[in-house]
């Protein structure tokens, strides 16, 4: 059985070769996240065009920063201990800056937090001279370029989209990209601000916003966020700062309930194998982590530096691979009770079709969804089912999209039956789809499958409404 739980890897140097990104791929990752703190157009069109010559259906993710501060790319690691001093300046005049914040000292008064990263230096401000900003070590051992610089608490102003931001995000829609996800979504109006520039620059209907929660305010407004998102991304190192660490994990619990029971994809994401950035196994913490995280329902497993500058990033996604699929073997089925963020229509036919999958006296082998957008079956997913989802539905985009949902194994374009042929009969439908299915080995004599064909009634239909068992002859 292969995977139900998806696999996003963030590229980089270390999985820029062709032969290292045709292994990822064949090992299970499903889609591309490029960090936009660092790349370019040249870089977005670098990774496009090495996952699309092994790939057409691994997804695109561009990430952009908005209001995260980032160091410069300073010389040298410094090695630091508790006590030391380091003098943050403010432009390139100093050795150590913010490089994308300009008089951001203006903002922050002594006392303020500076946690470094996903939290492996804190720094304290001490006091602030003309514009540098003299620091202590609270912890930490090195201090890396290039990396985040977090402020919690602090009260400064910037845009939710960075220019550098803007000339990625039209890049990325310009050249087909899936997905953007966004950093720090904490509430309706910054996500509405993300949609909107979207459909201003030719993007609406063909990239999905994955909105990144990183803050408390994200949290308590979860459910207006969801109403404008596809999706979201359990941004844990931001969590971890904001929050504190031990508050992470609860977080993590809520936000996953939130986008199960919208039918909205939540990817669990930061140092999910952190230890494998250096070595070839990971700790025994973070196989459990993994496993939690597909326990408590995620939809995908992320990994950051493991695969984007790690020694191992081939070795770090055949682990998740294995680690999920033991975990979805212990997932108990249920259905959600919730109403997701869809027509009552289609929450009802596939909360009857969870039903179904879920009663021992159906034995349902295998569910065949037929849908234009593939909406019917990320519903249908939402739901703890055993069985396998293979969707049918009507482009690539719309393929690749479905395939960061969990649960759906498989996708395939379908151009569907016009309704006004003599070919749109249930009969023929079927056909088609079963001809598929058993040309790809997914199906076999006796077994049984639930069919479902939707087409909301609004819209023009395609395929024959359908919901039965069918027995594979």
């Amino acid at each position: 059985m292969e995977k139900k739980t998806k696999i996003v890897c963030t590229i980089g140097p270390a999985s820029w070769d062709k032969e290292v990104m045709r292994q990822m791929i064949e090992a299970g990752m499903n889609c591309a996240r490029v960090n936009g703190a660092f790349a370019d157009p040249l870089e977005l069109d670098k990774v496009r065009e090495l996952v699309r010559s092994i790939s057409d259906d691994v997804s695109l993710m561009v990430d952009v920063k908005g209001p995260e501060i980032r160091l410069n790319k300073f010389e040298n690691a410094k090695q630091i201990k508790p006590g030391d001093e380091i003098i943050i300046g403010n432009n390139d005049q100093s050795e150590i800056y913010p490089a994308n914040y300009e008089n951001v000292y203006t903002y922050l008064k002594p006392g303020q937090r500076m946690v470094i990263g996903d939290g492996d230096v804190e720094l304290k401000l001490e006091r602030i001279e003309g514009d540098k900003m003299y620091t202590s070590v609270v912890y930490g051992e090195v201090l890396k370029p290039g990396k985040a610089l977090n402020l919690p608490g602090a009260d400064y102003s910037s845009d939710v989209l960075t220019l550098k931001d803007q000339e990625n995000l039209k890049h990325a829609i310009k050249t087909g990209w899936d997905f953007v996800s966004p950093s720090f979504i904490n509430s309706k109006q910054s996500a509405q601000t993300i949609k909107d520039f979207i459909v201003q620059n030719g993007g609406d209907g063909k990239m999905k916003i994955i909105a990144k929660i990183e803050d408390q305010e994200g949290i308590d407004n979860i459910d207006e966020i969801l109403e404008i998102v596809h999706g979201v991304m359990i941004a844990r190192g931001g969590l971890g700062i904001e929050l504190g660490l031990e508050n992470v994990p609860h977080a993590q619990r809520v936000l996953t309930m939130k986008c199960n029971e919208a039918g909205k994809p939540v990817i669990t994401a930061t140092q999910m194998l952190d230890s494998m950035i250096e070595n070839p196994r990971p700790t025994r913490a973070e196989a459990s982590d993994v496993a939690t995280a597909v326990l408590l329902g995620t939809d995908a497993v992320m990994l950051s530096a493991e695969s984007s500058a790690g020694e191992y990033p081939v070795e770090a996604v055949k682990f998740l691979t294995s680690t999920v699929k033991v975990a979805e073997e212990n997932l108990c089925p249920f259905i959600i009770d919730s109403r997701a963020m869809y027509q009552t229509t289609t929450d009802a036919l596939t909360k009857a079709a969870a039903e179904v999958c879920i009663d021992p006296d159906e034995e349902i082998d295998t569910v065949i969804v037929v849908s234009r957008s593939g909406a019917t079956a990320r519903l249908l997913a939402r739901h703890s089912i055993k069985q396998p989802i293979y969707l049918f539905t009507s482009s690539d985009y719309y393929k690749r999209v479905s395939l960061l949902t969990k649960n759906i194994v498989k996708a395939f374009v379908f151009e569907g039956i016009s309704q006004h042929t003599d070919d749109y009969t249930r009969d023929n439908a079927v056909k088609i789809v079963m001809k598929r299915v058993k040309e790809e080995g997914l199906v076999s004599p006796g077994q049984k499958v639930l069919f479902i064909g939707n087409i909301p009634i609004d819209s023009q239909n395609f395929f024959p409404n359908l919901f039965e068992i069918i027995k594979v002859e």
